[in-house]
C-alpha cells in the first residue's frame, strides 16, 4: 500500500481522486489542527466552511483520532500496539503491573466459560506445551489448573496485560535422554479464554 504525504496529495492529477480528493485533503488538514473536542463543519457543494453557508448545508462532525493506551490491556494486543511494551524500567514496571491489577479489581465479575470449554483449553494448552519439549512422548504429565481468575501476566514486548492462566506440572527428557524433574508450565489466555496469548514455563 503506497502512503502519500499532503503535499504529494496536492500536486497529484486532477484525474487521481477526482473531486473527493478536495474534501480528504480538508478533512485531514483539519483533522491535524482540530481542537482535541472536535469541530463541525458544513458541506455546501465543494466547499466547506465552519458555519452554516446554506439551507441545505450538511454537517460533518470532524473529531481528531484518540491515541491508543498501549497500557490498557483492551489494544495490549491489538496491531497498533505491536512491538511497544507497556513498561520500561524497574519503577514503570512496578506501576504497570499495579495498573493492570486494577483494571482487574474494576472489572465486572464473569461467569466461568462452561465445563467443556475448559477441558477443550486444557487440551489446547498441553498440546501446545507437550510441542515444546525436546522429547515431547517422554512427558509426565500432572492436571492441567484452570486458575480461578484474571490475574495480571508479563510478556517482555507487550509488558504487563490481565489473563487466565492455565498451569501444569511437567516432567520430561532433555536432548541428552534424562530426565530433568518436574516445572510448572503456563497457558495465558485471553479473558474470553479463545486464544492462547503465550506459553511459557517457570525455570
Amino acid at each position: 500500500m503506497a502512503y502519500w504525504s499532503i503535499a504529494d496529495y496536492i500536486k497529484a492529477p486532477e484525474g487521481i481522486g477526482g473531486p473527493l480528493k478536495f474534501f480528504h485533503l480538508f478533512i485531514l488538514v483539519f483533522l491535524f489542527y482540530a481542537p482535541a473536542h472536535g469541530q463541525t463543519v458544513y458541506k455546501c457543494g465543494s466547499t466547506f466552511s465552519q458555519t452554516p453557508c446554506a439551507n441545505d448545508a450538511k454537517k460533518i462532525e470532524v473529531k481528531p483520532a484518540v491515541p491508543i493506551d498501549c497500557t490498557d490491556y483492551k489494544h495490549t494486543f491489538s496491531e497498533a500496539c505491536r512491538g511497544k511494551s507497556t513498561s520500561n524500567g524497574s519503577n514503570s514496571v512496578a506501576e504497570a503491573k499495579a495498573k493492570v491489577q486494577k483494571q482487574i479489581d474494576a472489572m465486572s465479575p464473569t461467569v466461568p466459560p462452561s465445563s467443556e470449554v475448559v477441558e477443550a483449553n486444557k487440551k489446547r494448552c498441553l498440546a501446545k506445551i507437550v510441542a515444546m519439549l525436546k522429547d515431547p512422548e517422554s512427558a509426565r504429565v500432572g492436571d492441567v489448573h484452570r486458575a480461578p481468575g484474571p490475574e495480571p501476566d508479563y510478556e517482555t514486548a507487550r509488558g504487563w496485560f490481565p489473563s487466565i492462566s492455565y498451569t501444569v506440572s511437567i516432567n520430561a527428557k532433555n536432548s541428552f535422554g534424562g530426565y530433568t524433574g518436574s516445572k510448572t508450565w503456563a497457558c495465558s489466555f485471553d479473558l474470553a479464554e479463545q486464544e492462547i496469548l503465550r506459553t511459557r514455563s517457570f525455570e
